[in-house]
């Protein structure tokens, strides 16, 4: 695991690390490439950690903020956050919001958290990408979806309102203002661009993590 580069360009998104092991260190690696603001959960620490990369910013409970201090005096300078709740990473999100950051990372389980939540409530001021079990949790509000890709990539569509009519373009076996009853999963035709629309429903787009992580 490399070690992130010390200037950092404000722009990138910050990384949020909930659960270190939804991701491989080969795409964590890619990541970690632009030397975002690393925040770690108490959750996540002891694996990131053994990384050997340099953190940020640690969210922990209140209660726990002096066992931590030792281990993370090798980091220093570190921010350290306590807060009340057991919830460490809508506590991150406290800490993206209140600094502004407008764009996230988050590596968090996806069922055991309240990651897709929480990217719906900060909808309208901070972009989260979710990674999960090596797959890309993108959330397209109005149902837009438009993305240059290489011929067979699998893209899933999630549903998540009710009558909602979805059509593809690029695709094999394309639809036109289908049903979307259940999430199903679409491979890309082409070498190139694809689309999907909605009848401005809201989608979660799930796609393999690429080497083009940041696309």
């Amino acid at each position: 695991m490399s070690s992130h580069h010390i200037v950092r360009d404000e722009q990138e998104p910050a990384l949020l690390i909930d659960d270190a092991g939804t991701l491989s260190t080969e795409f964590i690696d890619l990541l970690l490439e632009w030397s975002p603001t690393i925040i770690v959960t108490a959750y996540a620490l002891d694996e990131v950690l053994s990384w050997g990369i340099k953190i940020d910013v640690v969210v922990a409970q209140a209660k726990d903020l002096e066992v931590l201090k030792p281990k993370l005096k090798p980091q220093s300078p570190v921010q350290l956050l306590g807060f009340e709740s057991e919830d460490l990473l809508s506590c991150g999100y406290i800490f993206l919001s209140d600094q502004k950051h407008s764009a996230v990372n988050v590596l968090a389980r996806l069922y055991d958290s309240r990651a897709l939540d929480l990217t719906k409530e900060y909808l309208d001021t901070i972009d989260t990408v979710i990674y999960y079990n090596d797959k890309k949790w993108v959330f397209a509000p109005n149902g837009q979806f438009e993305k240059w890709v290489s011929g067979g990539q699998l893209f899933g569509i999630h549903p998540v309102a009710r009558s909602t009519f979805f059509s593809s373009e690029g695709f094999y076996a394309d639809w036109v203002n289908e049903m979307l009853l259940e999430p199903i999963e679409l491979t890309a035709q082409v070498n190139g661009r694809v689309k999907i629309w909605t009848n401005n429903k809201p989608l979660w787009i799930v796609e393999d993590v690429q080497t083009d992580i940041y696309h």
